[in-house]
């Protein structure tokens, strides 16, 4: 990992995750069905203003993320099996093309922007000092 000026670092991340998710096909993702998204690219910075790209398994987030369509919940699941917890979704929309997720989980907030025809995503982890950019794909379960 390797700190790089804010801008750079979002913009290649974008194009990155853009890159990377061509092949996914999106069908049936408004939230009536489980979904499956996995993290491509990372972004995080601290309140200093450096931040550093990676990817999630560098920064030790989870590799993927499942919705719950039935629960309406989230679940972090890394791939050595390590499994975490599930964190409820407080809100859920569709707008545009886009279905938003957004949550409360141990005094960090949260929030995933998923491409309902494309299955692009994006996300973002907030909470005191460092914040996540999360990037990749998704699909339909």
């Amino acid at each position: 990992m390797r700190s790089k000026p804010y801008r750079w670092v979002v913009a290649s991340s974008l194009v990155a995750a853009t890159l990377f998710s061509t092949t996914v096909f999106a069908g049936g993702m408004d939230g009536s069905k489980n979904i499956v998204c996995a993290v491509v690219d990372v972004v995080g910075c601290t309140e200093t203003g450096t931040c550093a790209e990676g990817t999630a398994r560098s920064f030790d987030l989870p590799q993927f993320l499942i919705m719950d369509a039935g629960k309406k919940a989230i679940r972090a699941d890394y791939e050595a099996g390590h499994k975490d917890v599930s964190s409820p979704v407080k809100n859920m929309e569709i707008s545009g093309e886009h279905l938003i997720l957004q949550g409360v989980e141990n005094g960090r907030g949260w929030n995933l922007a998923i491409n309902t025809k494309s299955g692009t995503m994006s996300g973002s982890g907030v909470g005191d000092a460092v914040s996540f950019l999360l990037f990749g794909s998704c699909t339909s379960i």
